[in-house]
């Protein structure tokens, strides 16, 4: 073999990657003869491990599957420190907030993407917020801790869905 092996880095994209292509495929990602399938047709060579690929060829890989990838999925980026703090405490029961945050951009856009993956459409959950099943008292998302409410309930729908 020649060449310098694949770096953790890669290896890291790599596994981030295939997980992503498997949730949008339908597919298991812990099926490893899939996953080693995959990329050997990708490399054109057999392989035992992620771990035998080379670093030429392992963006190769990574390069083929990202063009199966939509591209909001791969330009996503993450959360500020004070946002994804935001995301995981405001609008639980206990917690007190100094400022209210109002909702912004991203989360909306969360919120949106939730909605696609449910089906549904504005008015299905314009009908959802003022139900008596609804996760925000006053039937609209106003603040960071009534979108949180309204992301919970959604995810929660989600998973019972899958």
């Amino acid at each position: 073999m020649t060449g310098s092996l694949i770096t953790g880095k890669q290896l890291k994209r790599l596994q981030t990657l295939w997980g992503i292509f498997c949730r949008q495929a339908n597919r298991d990602a812990k099926d490893r003869e899939a996953r080693l399938g995959w990329v050997a047709d990708a490399i054109g060579r057999q392989i035992s491990s992620f771990g035998d690929l080379r670093a030429d060829e392992a963006n190769t890989a990574i390069d083929a599957i990202q063009k199966l990838l939509p591209q909001e999925l791969l330009k996503r980026k993450r959360p500020s420190r004070r946002l994804a703090q935001a995301y995981g405490t405001a609008g639980r029961r206990g917690q007190e907030q100094k400022e209210v945050q109002l909702v912004d951009a991203p989360t909306l856009e969360l919120l949106h993407r939730l909605l696609g993956q449910l089906g549904w459409r504005r008015e299905r959950l314009d009908a959802f917020l003022h139900s008596s099943k609804s996760p925000v008292r006053s039937g609209v998302i106003r603040t960071m801790a009534e979108a949180n409410r309204v992301i919970w309930s959604l995810k929660r729908m989600l998973r019972r869905a899958a």
